[in-house]
C-alpha cells in the first residue's frame, strides 16, 4: 500500500468495500455511490484508518448534511465538500468537522474545461477563505496546456490537490505528487468514479517506477 494514494471506493458491495479498505492506508468513501446502511457506514469509518467522507449531490442538501454529520460521528478523518454546496450547508459541515478535529477538503470540479490561471487562483482563494484545510481542484483537460496550467498552481500553493481529469489529464494525477500534493486518487479496478481515474495497482506501479528513476 502506498501512503499517498487515496483509493476512491464507490459502486461496490459492502463486502467489497470492506476488503479494499483493509488493503490500503488512505481511502475515500463515496457515500453517494454506496447503498449502505448506517451500521455499514459506521463500520467503515470507525476502523482507525485515514478515511475521507465524500457525498456529491446537486440538491437534497438536508440529506447531504445528514450524511456528512453521520460520517463525522462515525469517525471519518476528513470530509470533502464541493464548492457548489450552498454556503449555509458547507459552513455547517466544515464547522462540525473542525469541532471534532476532522480535516476539511473544499473542492472544485469542472467537467467541461480548465479555467484560466486567473480564475483558478480566484477559486483557490475562495476555498481557503471558506475554511479549507486542503483545497482540491479537478478540471477536465482538453489540451496539454490545460494540464500545464493546473500543475503550475503548485508553484505558489501548498496543501493543494490539483489535477486534470480525462484521458489527457491522466499524467497530472501522478505529477501532482511530485509537485507537492499530499495525495492523489486512484480507483478500484473497473470502478472508476471520475473521468481518467486509474486503478490503484496501476498508479502504485507507475509511482514506484518514477521513484526509482528519480
Amino acid at each position: 500500500m502506498h501512503p499517498k494514494i487515496c483509493l476512491s471506493i464507490g459502486n461496490v458491495t459492502y463486502d467489497e468495500a470492506l476488503k479494499h479498505l483493509n488493503d490500503v492506508s488512505l481511502a475515500e468513501i463515496r457515500m453517494d455511490l454506496l447503498d449502505f446502511s448506517n451500521e455499514q457506514f459506521s463500520s467503515l469509518f470507525s476502523r482507525g484508518k485515514c478515511v475521507i467522507a465524500t457525498y456529491r449531490s446537486d440538491n437534497h442538501f438536508d440529506v447531504l448534511f445528514s450524511k456528512y454529520s453521520q460520517a463525522i460521528e462515525f469517525g471519518c478523518t476528513c470530509v470533502d465538500i464541493d464548492i457548489n454546496v450552498p454556503e449555509i450547508y458547507r459552513d455547517r459541515i466544515a464547522d462540525l468537522a473542525h469541532s471534532m478535529n476532522r480535516k476539511v477538503i473544499l473542492s472544485y470540479h469542472n467537467y467541461e474545461k480548465t479555467p484560466s490561471h486567473k480564475d483558478l487562483i480566484r477559486v483557490i482563494d475562495k476555498l481557503r477563505t471558506s475554511g479549507a484545510d486542503i483545497v482540491k481542484i479537478a478540471c477536465i483537460a482538453n489540451s496539454a496546456e490545460d494540464c500545464s496550467r493546473v500543475l503550475g498552481l503548485y508553484e505558489n500553493h501548498t496543501k493543494l490537490v490539483a489535477f486534470c481529469m480525462g484521458e489527457i489529464g491522466k499524467i497530472t494525477r501522478l505529477s501532482a505528487l511530485l509537485l507537492g500534493a499530499p495525495f492523489t486518487y486512484a480507483s478500484i479496478k473497473g470502478k472508476e468514479v471520475a473521468p481518467g481515474q486509474m486503478s490503484y495497482d496501476v498508479v502504485e506501479s507507475m509511482l514506484k517506477m518514477m521513484e526509482v528513476r528519480s
